[in-house]
């Protein structure tokens, strides 16, 4: 019996025997309708009817950007990073810390759109401190439309602004209908381990299905703390809780996307209990959630470029780059928090940002199968060199040495103690004004449209207003 086969029969235990909690009264009535057994809060389900709505669910999907060429097909053998996510504080250069602010998100949009690594924009990058908190997913999501036309992240937040910016997206792409052909917006729904489904987030889920836009179900469990110590019962946990979620939105609209998603870590229990985000256990766990994740036959997400380390130093060079190289190689098809997270999600980093960018570059560059043709294999030109030859001046050099791969920031040759911070700011630099040379427009009408919809939060328009600035 194989690992995958194992979990999965443990979670469909866990589902039946102890059964997962749904903390939503219009989300019980949808289970118990077809044909779930609720008792209490508390959803019991047989693996005949997990596997049943499970397979509905497809195993692939495209999301569809405003700007075509950055259409994203999240599943099979696709890998697409998603930059930072869920931080409340900007950390700089030399670990000093504040509160982010909405123009530090705007920041974030820019280079995201500018780095060429990313077909995706939005979220919750930076959980902006300067505006009411009970409409900061609105603006959020109207700094997205004005700074960027990739695919959209959507931020999470509660029932009535996530009904909003499914409303207004109806207005840019061709109504409710034009949003279910082409889905284009996803969301992070988070599941609360152990066991449990919130009433927010189930909220927000039961939205995304109804208008068939992509919903990633993701628990994020501690080792030892809201899961298992064993790596092998908090998957089973897990996908007991994503599954949950995952039937839901089937039971809504049959066909909805959705990702399974492992967020799982370790807890460092030294001095208290940490998030340990980047742990060699989140890399493991993960990776086999995307194993998971095609025994279902549905997309998978995880994390990457992740670290701990409260500053930028060695320590959250070789977190980062373990973790994002870990998702890569395990196939991870919707890889969050890749770009710019520190101290365990707590902050995002510009600077580490533009280092991360640089290791999500190079391990696709390492990753990359080497070519093998009649022409790249150069004979006539290594005949001819024979023993005592350069190949500096050859014509196969001269016409293709700038396919070599060029880091963006650090330097081969160095000098002095300052050159790759001088690098990250010099590539900072060029990713903002790349921005400022080709920055995406959105149509005036279509703006004022998305307005008039979101207007009816009661926020006041000078909100959005100083977003268009």
């Amino acid at each position: 019996m194989s690992r995958e086969q194992m979990i999965h029969n443990a979670a469909m235990e866990i589902m039946r025997d102890v059964g997962v909690n749904i903390h939503n009264e219009k989300a019980i009535e949808i289970y118990r309708a077809n044909g779930i057994k609720v008792e209490g809060n508390t959803a019991y389900f047989t693996e005949e009817q997990v596997m049943h709505w499970v397979k509905m669910a497809p195993e692939s999907f495209t999301l569809h950007a405003r700007n075509p060429k950055y259409d994203m097909v999240i599943g099979g053998n696709h890998t697409n990073p998603a930059p930072t996510y869920g931080c409340a504080f900007i950390d700089d250069w030399e670990g000093k810390r504040r509160r982010g602010t909405m123009e530090d998100f705007i920041k974030c949009l820019k280079l995201v759109h500018a780095e060429d690594s990313y077909s995706i924009n939005g979220g919750i990058m930076i959980q902006p401190g300067d505006i009411p908190e009970e409409a900061g997913a609105i603006q959020m999501f109207y700094a997205t439309l004005l700074h960027s036309d990739k695919a959209i992240m959507l931020p999470t937040g509660f029932k009535d602004e996530m009904a909003l910016m499914l409303e207004a997206g109806c207005e840019l792409f061709g109504g409710k209908e034009g949003m279910i052909e082409k889905p284009r917006m996803i969301a992070l729904i988070n599941t609360v381990s152990p066991l449990s489904l919130d009433e927010r987030m189930l909220d927000c889920l039961m939205l995304l299905a109804e208008y068939g836009q992509a919903a990633i179900l993701c628990p994020a469990a501690m080792l030892g703390a809201t899961g298992s110590l064993s790596m092998a019962g908090t998957l089973a946990s897990g996908a007991a809780e994503s599954l949950a979620g995952i039937v839901l939105a089937q039971m809504i609209r049959p066909g909805a996307p959705v990702v399974f998603g492992v967020q799982s870590t370790a807890a460092d229990m030294r001095g208290g209990i940490t998030f340990a985000c980047a742990a060699p256990e989140g890399t493991l766990m993960q990776g086999f959630g995307a194993n998971l994740a095609r025994f279902y036959g549905l997309p998978s997400r995880g994390g990457g470029c992740q670290t701990d380390a409260p500053v930028i130093n060695c320590q959250a060079g070789y977190e980062s780059m373990l973790t994002f190289s870990s998702a890569y190689r395990h196939g991870i098809n919707f890889v969050m928090e890749a770009g710019g997270v520190m101290d365990s999600v707590n902050a995002t980093s510009f600077e580490k940002m533009i280092i991360d960018f640089e290791i999500i570059r190079q391990v696709k560059a390492a990753f990359t199968p080497i070519e093998v043709t009649e022409e790249t294999l150069n004979l006539e030109e290594i005949k001819e060199i024979g023993h005592d030859g350069s190949f500096v001046t050859s014509d196969y050099t001269l016409d293709n040495f700038e396919d070599l791969y060029s880091p963006h920031i650090g330097e081969r040759n160095a000098k002095g103690s300052d050159y790759f911070k001088n690098s990250i700011e010099r590539e900072m630099h060029r990713l903002l004004k790349t921005y400022d040379e080709n920055r995406p427009e959105l149509d005036v009408d279509m703006r004022d449209k998305v307005k008039a919809v979101l207007s009816k939060s009661g926020l006041e328009m000078k909100y959005l207003e100083n977003i268009e600035q």
